[in-house]
């Protein structure tokens, strides 16, 4: 590989990708390869790239694209793709919605070692099907094949360092509380919300009711859901501390264990998590209604794939929990 004069390279074959940026856009001017023409020398200086690297042939050391994919087919476990590269950038998707799980010390490893780059969208975060979740790459054009085989191993040895886990729920309950919904004074908003957020993994309601805020109610139905094995119980409505918000004293007096009674998460706070037999039981504050993102969204993938949350976990969510 050699650095050249953009004037002087016609003929000659490009080492890497050229990028053209501008306002909202990045684009790939052209591919690693491309034989260079008399026509494409303004477009480079167009583009700001008066100096390009050329290939000789057998270039010494690990290319930046293999350099990448090498990273990318080392660190992926179950339900996820490594795409081919582009740009010097490998990017990993998922195969299915679900839960991305990362051991982050492997990652920050990784990313103390020069010239390396790893980057992920968080540990358990929620996912999409084919949403990109990671992108690997090295900083220059060529790096030694000793530091790729070190970081190769190091990632193989701890695999997997990523994977997706899908949904395990399959019974999904909504209790819609409010008095004014039960005696048709408004509508609910709270089924299509939840319906949206839930269709994200693939996931629907199985059974809706609404009920008045009145606690034994409330409290039946939970059991009646969770004696009909539903994975996952939601409750709406009534989670603050006014006088008509029962939900909270209901769902404990299901025999639940308490997991938290609020969350450091806004918005959000006052999420309830709890926990009967195999049903996980979620009371949900009125502010999914108007907030894009909430605790709800953070703690539901968690939920959805049966992890065992506890007291522990939910205190650490205070760290990014101002959404």
């Amino acid at each position: 590989m050699k650095k050249m004069e953009i004037s002087d390279s016609v003929g000659k074959k490009l080492a890497h990708d050229v990028i053209e940026y501008g306002p909202k856009q990045k684009r790939v001017l052209f591919e690693r390869g491309h034989q260079i023409q008399e026509s494409d020398i303004e477009k480079m200086k167009d583009s700001g790239n008066y100096f390009v690297f050329i290939s000789e042939g057998k270039e010494e050391g690990v290319h930046e694209d293999e350099a990448a994919s090498r990273m990318a087919e080392a660190s992926v476990g179950k339900n996820l793709t490594v795409l081919r590269p582009r740009k010097g950038r490998v990017r990993i998707l998922s195969e299915v919605p679900g839960l991305l799980k990362a051991k982050t010390e492997v990652i920050k490893e990784v990313n103390l070692t020069d010239p390396f780059i790893f980057a992920l969208k968080g540990n358990n975060t929620g996912v999409r099907k084919r949403e990109e979740v990671a992108s690997a790459k090295i900083a220059p054009l060529v790096t030694e094949e000793n530091k790729v085989k070190e970081i190769e191993e190091l990632l193989e040895r701890n695999k997997p360092v990523l994977e997706v886990v899908p949904p395990k729920v399959t019974k999904i309950g909504l209790i819609i509380t409010g008095t004014e919904i039960y005696e048709g004074r408004i509508e609910d908003a709270f089924e299509p919300t939840l319906k949206e957020k839930l269709n994200k993994y693939g996931l629907e309601i199985t059974k809706t009711t609404i009920l008045p805020d009145e606690e034994n109610k409330i409290k039946n139905k939970i059991l009646e859901f969770h004696e009909k094995k539903y994975d996952l119980i939601l409750v709406t409505g009534g989670m603050a501390v006014d006088s008509k918000d029962v939900t909270p004293s209901a769902i404990k007096k299901t025999g639940a264990e308490i997991i938290s009674r609020g969350i450091p998460i806004f918005p959000g706070n006052m999420l309830m998590i709890s926990k009967l037999g195999n049903s996980y039981i979620l009371g949900i504050p009125a502010c999914v209604l108007p907030d894009e993102k909430t605790s709800f969204d953070i703690i539901l993938p968690r939920v959805l794939a049966k992890e065992k949350l506890n007291k522990e976990d939910i205190a650490g969510l205070g760290d990014g929990g101002l959404l």
